[in-house]
């Protein structure tokens, strides 16, 4: 049975955010997807088709996975662009996300945000950026192991005064 831990942006500087990637490859992450929004639509594919071109030689081409929003609740699977997670493909992320894997900032034309990582097509980690949350799906044994292994988590997304 899996469990549902809770993420938030001020508990996973960068270093922690990737710290935890690394975790999550290690417990099966086998696959990542990520969206590169923007205001201008020619700058947007601009800075995907740079990402692309270096997580290329990573693809997995496209498959339905669940994603943590969508314009719709039937959108919230839909075909997704997939990348392997490896060390090539972890640091073309650490270079689109410099403040970490929970980073939100809109900025010039185009920017990276919302990654999720799955497990046997599954997701196990999704983060919703601009919500600042993140969730990860994992066994109960897991998530003992990850509070063993010092990532602090919630039962429930904490509460903002």
């Amino acid at each position: 049975m899996l469990v549902k831990r809770y993420l938030i942006p001020s508990d996973y500087p960068a270093e922690e955010a990737w710290r935890l990637v690394d975790w999550c490859k290690k417990h099966g992450a086998d696959e990542f997807t990520i969206d590169c929004l923007g205001s201008d639509s020619d700058a947007t594919a601009r800075v995907r088709r740079r990402f692309e071109k270096v997580v290329e030689a990573c693809s997995r081409g496209e498959e339905v996975r669940e994603r943590m929003s969508g314009r719709t609740a039937d959108d919230l699977t839909r075909l997704t662009e997939l990348w392997e997670v490896n060390r090539i493909s972890i640091s073309a992320l650490q270079q689109v996300l410099p403040a970490g894997l929970m980073q939100y900032e809109p900025h010039d034309d185009a920017w990276f945000e919302n990654p999720i990582f799955y497990r046997d097509g599954d997701l196990m980690l999704g983060v919703l950026s601009h919500e600042a949350f993140a969730v990860l799906r994992v066994s109960e044994i897991e998530a003992g192991e990850l509070a063993s292994a010092g990532f602090i988590s919630h039962d429930s997304l904490p509460r903002v005064d």
